[in-house]
């Protein structure tokens, strides 16, 4: 049989379960996962490598409608995806019926503009009643103009396995696009902030998630040790104070647990000291967005 290789587009709206099935699929954490909507806010490429096939996947933002100039960012980048790849993989709640949002989406994806084909991941199966799986399921390809679809329970891996011989058969026949011990195009330090800024997602609460940016300042290896020095950016001063916590003790929690992380990505002991920077607005500032590269 050929060798198969290609891209594939994970697009859905926030919270659905992109980034747990694109981990659970490529076999290495490549994109942070978090129960706050608008999680993942760039392209992030997975790679899952087999004998006969290698699947590149792009993790795009959610699409939803944007309020904020960072959130227009996230929706664009999502949207330009569309046009790179060799399917498009939509990825539902199956157990909730379509809404406005699904069908906004659709209209994009099943645009005569549009020639990529389309394939439907119906996720959280565990959760699915069943007397609503014909309802939900009719509702959804009808809305997608396809007969093609898997349901899925990404968490426990429930069907990823049957899904992925879907989403090869797609593919066409090429030769690996990546070397074969690649799992993401993302670098070390992009992956490190990312891990910081998922242990604040699970921590915080309320407006603290979405108004948080972490960058790496530093990158300093010495040997077996790697020094890290990272900067939180947050909109408000009572933002800091939260993730300074008493006596220091979040902050410390959170660069703990990050630290556990990145010495597993880079295979070094990690020191990694971490500030928090207050930038009112920085979310509609286009000068922080693009140092951020979010546009």
């Amino acid at each position: 049989m050929a060798y198969k290789a290609g891209y594939i587009a994970l697009v859905g709206k926030p919270n659905v379960g992109k980034s747990t099935l694109l981990n659970t699929i490529v076999g290495q954490k490549v994109s942070i996962v978090s129960d706050k909507p608008q999680t993942t806010r760039k392209k992030v490429v997975g790679i899952a490598t087999t004998e006969d096939y290698q699947i590149a996947f792009i993790d795009t933002p959610g699409i939803h409608e944007p309020h904020t100039k960072l959130a227009r960012a996230m929706v664009d980048q999502a949207r330009a995806s569309l046009d790179e790849v060799d399917l498009i993989l939509y990825v539902a709640d199956g157990s909730h019926h379509p809404g406005e949002i699904d069908q906004q989406i659709a209209k994009l994806i099943v645009s005569p503009h549009q020639k990529t084909p389309v394939l439907l991941c119906l996720n959280k199966m565990d959760l699915l009643k069943a007397e609503n799986v014909e309802r939900n399921v009719s509702a959804y390809t009808s809305m997608f103009g396809t007969e093609e679809y898997m349901m899925t329970t990404a968490t426990r891996g429930h069907n990823v396995d049957r899904l992925v011989e879907m989403l090869v058969s797609h593919l066409p026949e090429r030769a690996p696009i990546f070397e074969d011990d690649e799992f993401t195009n993302q670098t070390s330090r992009f992956m490190a902030a990312e891990f910081v800024r998922e242990k604040i997602l699970h921590a915080t609460r309320q407006e603290i998630p979405h108004s948080v940016a972490v960058t790496v300042d530093t990158w300093e290896e010495e040997g077996n040790l790697t020094r890290i020095e990272a900067t939180i950016l947050v909109e408000k001063a009572s933002q800091r104070a939260i993730l300074i916590g008493k006596q220091g003790e979040f902050i410390k929690t959170i660069g703990t647990k990050a630290r556990t992380e990145i010495e597993a990505l880079i295979g070094t002991r990690v020191f990694l000291q971490l500030h928090i920077k207050v930038s009112e607005g920085w979310r509609q500032n286009p000068r922080i967005l693009h140092e951020l590269n979010y546009e």
